[in-house]
């Protein structure tokens, strides 16, 4: 399974660049061009809601991989599963709310309303997954509490 990088500072760059398109198009336009840029701000703000989403969806592959860390991998090393299962929930919640801040933005319902149900289903699954590793991680912690 292929997991892209999360959290990388290429997300944040085109997360910053996506979301200063949209204040760059809200400029006051002429008639002439009003549809032009009508467009191109919804491509923005679609843009602005994407990107986020996407780092939602990648951090449930990241919590799944310390799930299966948790579960299946070296009992010495659980507590760094459990970090990763933390870090990847905060970067879940995190974009969940940015992608919150920017539907409204969009014209596009069928595109919003995609967008929300990815968004409400990944955060769903992320918050189930943090669990499952949290629970993972304290059970092998109390197993080699009690037998060390």
């Amino acid at each position: 399974m292929s997991v892209p990088p999360l959290g990388s500072l290429a997300d944040t760059v085109n997360d910053t660049g996506v979301f200063c398109g949209v204040f760059v198009l809200r400029l006051k336009a002429t008639p002439d061009d009003a549809a032009r840029r009508s467009a191109a701000l919804e491509s923005a703000n679609q843009g602005a809601a994407l990107v986020p989403l996407q780092v939602l969806e990648a951090s449930v592959e990241a919590l799944r991989l310390a799930q299966s860390v948790a579960r299946d991998g070296n009992p010495n090393s659980v507590s760094d599963a459990g970090v990763a299962g933390a870090c990847a929930l905060a970067a879940a919640e995190g974009a969940s709310l940015n992608v919150r801040i920017n539907l409204p933005g969009l014209t596009d319902h069928a595109i919003a309303q995609d967008y929300e149900a990815r968004r409400q289903l990944a955060l769903r699954h992320a918050r189930e997954l943090a669990l499952e590793v949290a629970h993972a991680v304290d059970a092998v912690l109390d197993a080699t509490a009690r037998s060390g």
